[in-house]
């Protein structure tokens, strides 16, 4: 029986988790219990449940799950999903997206960047560790800065800017609520890089629509899939506790910016664009 926690959220919140569980009952050959969690869910009764059940696998979705999987992943096999999680000892599929995946849409869409430079907080070292691996492999320069705060962030992208190459260069926003903040780093970079010329790319889906050249948005189906497939290995322990990113991501692309930039992709190239925005 393979268990799986999730909130009970409104439209179209709601598609979001249906979607994951759709993928989690096509890849799963087995019976599934699902456990919808209301607001004022307790996570003591949850747990409970799982332990009266005799629940062995258990797929955890969103925050609600997350904080009942924080109290079993010890002696049950446990996936979590649906969050931005980093490796902390309990395993998942974060939403974080693997860097390999921007890359290869970067050499598709901006062929003349040749360095990646990218500002990040200590939670996000381990995402920049395998970016860096990977962008060694498709040839790219990743030069990747370390910071503790917005100040110290708005300090160094000063410094930053007045060194690239908008001809070779470009800025990768990860999924850091610091680096790549709404509200004073998001606006400065969109019109710098504007002005300049400079490719923007971004780990957080909206800000395509915003203006960046492209982001990137998960396939919740896929995910769900990919819980499944974790889960099942933890539980047949052929594969060891770990955090992955999604690799299964959908591409946002801002046509508006690529004419601007002087990009002009043709039919082939479209077709892998999920979403397109022209203003």
């Amino acid at each position: 029986m393979l268990s799986v926690i999730y909130p009970e959220v409104k439209a179209p919140y709601d598609e979001i988790f249906k979607q994951i569980v759709q993928g989690i009952e096509d890849e799963y050959q087995g019976p599934i219990k699902l456990y919808p969690l209301k607001s004022t869910f307790s996570v003591t009764d949850t747990v409970q449940q799982l332990d009266q059940n005799n629940e062995q696998m258990v797929i955890a979705l969103g925050k609600s799950g997350y904080q009942v999987a924080k109290e079993v992943y010890q002696r049950k096999s446990v996936a979590v999903g649906a969050l931005p999680i980093q490796p902390n000892g309990i395993s998942g599929v974060s939403l974080l997206a693997e860097p390999k995946v921007l890359f290869d849409s970067l050499r598709l869409l901006a062929p003349s960047v040749k360095r990646v430079a990218v500002l990040h907080t200590p939670a996000n070292k381990w995402l920049i560790g395998r970016a860096k691996a990977q962008a060694d492999q498709l040839g790219l320069t990743l030069l990747h800065i370390e910071v503790s705060d917005l100040k110290n962030a708005v300090a160094e992208y000063d410094t930053l800017l007045k060194e690239l190459d908008p001809q070779t260069d470009a800025i990768w926003l990860p999924l850091d609520p610091v680096t790549a903040n709404e509200q004073v780093i998001l606006p400065k970079l969109l019109e710098y890089a504007w002005e300049h010329n400079l490719v923007l790319f971004s780990s957080k889906p909206e800000h395509a629509k915003r203006g960046a050249l492209f982001s990137m948005f998960p396939n919740h189906y896929e995910l769900g899939k990919g819980l499944v497939f974790m889960v099942e290995r933890l539980r047949s322990k052929e594969i060891a506790s770990s955090v992955l990113p999604m690799d299964k991501m959908k591409l946002a692309v801002n046509l508006r910016t690529a004419a601007h930039l002087g990009f002009a992709y043709n039919t082939q190239l479209r077709n892998n664009f999920s979403i397109v925005f022209n203003k």
